[in-house]
């Protein structure tokens, strides 16, 4: 299958080092974001850390198989960094991670707290992702929008290598030809729009700079990281069902 990929990142105007890091391999359909977690120590060896493990995976097995080895790869991340924080008198570091392969017909999201996965599809712009934060979960449970006015309540809850455990979220769907998708540190989702993004994705030349310096452009006080992937090919192999599920 053809597909086409781009990807920027930046440190933005008001930190001192970026602790986002990506994965761009068209060549294996593998791509993904880490966030490091702000406010701790060795945010940036973390993502880059999660980075560099997940550039290594096998990805030669049927579907199934990549998706365990990609799963396991995270967990053993979580492990290391759990380790290498107390080893080190670090205290609490970790990353955010969000993670897209496209194998066999489908695209598989696997993440971790609040980095996103959105996805273009017939001219709707969807979020495909729900942020693992403290507003989000009382959301979910109340029904309720996310309340951000209460002081921690935009703290994630889930992060590669902050706690000795880890859950990860795995969506699978039918990849289509046309399908956009956007990967995005919280930089960027907090600072434009979706209609934006959606515009950005569409009709940019070079969306993953494009997306991160509307995000400049607009005030972000975070580090800044899109990763926009675009399946060009008309003969990916239909998979049995187009069911979405996690």
């Amino acid at each position: 299958m053809r597909i086409h990929s781009s990807a920027f990142s930046h440190q933005g105007y008001y930190r001192q080092r970026n602790e986002d890091a990506y994965l761009e391999l068209p060549e294996r359909s593998l791509w993904a974001v880490c966030d490091g977690m702000g406010g701790h120590r060795a945010g940036d060896y973390a993502s880059q850390w999660i980075v560099r493990q997940l550039a290594a995976v096998d990805l030669s097995h049927r579907l199934g198989g990549s998706v365990q080895h990609l799963k396991r790869c995270l967990l053993d991340c979580n492990r290391h960094l759990w380790g290498y924080s107390r080893s080190h008198q670090l205290g609490q570091i970790g990353a955010t991670v969000v993670a897209l392969l496209v194998q066999s017909g489908r695209a598989v999201v696997i993440w971790a707290g609040d980095s996103r996965a959105y996805r273009l599809r017939n001219g709707q712009f969807r979020q495909m992702t729900d942020d693992h934060s403290y507003a989000h979960e009382l959301a979910k449970a109340t029904g309720r929008p996310p309340d951000f006015s209460q002081p921690g309540n935009d703290a994630i809850t889930r992060a590669v290598g902050a706690c000795e455990s880890l859950s990860l979220d795995c969506l699978v769907m039918e990849a289509r030809p046309g399908d956009c998708w956007l990967l995005c540190s919280d930089g960027v989702s907090g600072s434009v729009g979706n209609d934006r993004l959606e515009e950005l994705l569409q009709h940019g030349r070079a969306p993953g700079e494009a997306i991160v310096d509307e995000a400049l452009q607009n005030g972000s006080r975070d580090n800044c990281t899109a990763v926009c992937v675009r399946i060009q090919g008309s003969h990916l192999r239909a998979p049995s069902s187009s069911t979405e599920y996690m």
